[in-house]
């Protein structure tokens, strides 16, 4: 095998090394942020919905006219 041709197919296998690497890590980041736009998602919903719970506490407290200290 001439050195060339040698040089050639480590040039290729490096090559196809880092692109499978990076590669990898793109698909990798990708499923991550899908999950994590599904949890965020949860979080606000629930954020939300205990908001509104808290602002009902609120309204009726004044209404009552009683004061939590």
């Amino acid at each position: 095998m001439s050195m060339r041709l040698r040089f050639g197919a480590y040039a290729l296998g490096a090559y196809l090394l880092i692109v499978g690497f990076l590669g990898g890590m793109i698909a990798s980041a990708v499923r991550y942020d899908a999950k994590r736009q599904v949890v965020l998602s949860q979080l606000e919903d629930a954020s939300t919905r205990v908001r509104a719970h808290l602002m009902r506490f609120e309204g009726d407290a004044a209404r009552t006219g009683h004061v939590s200290r």
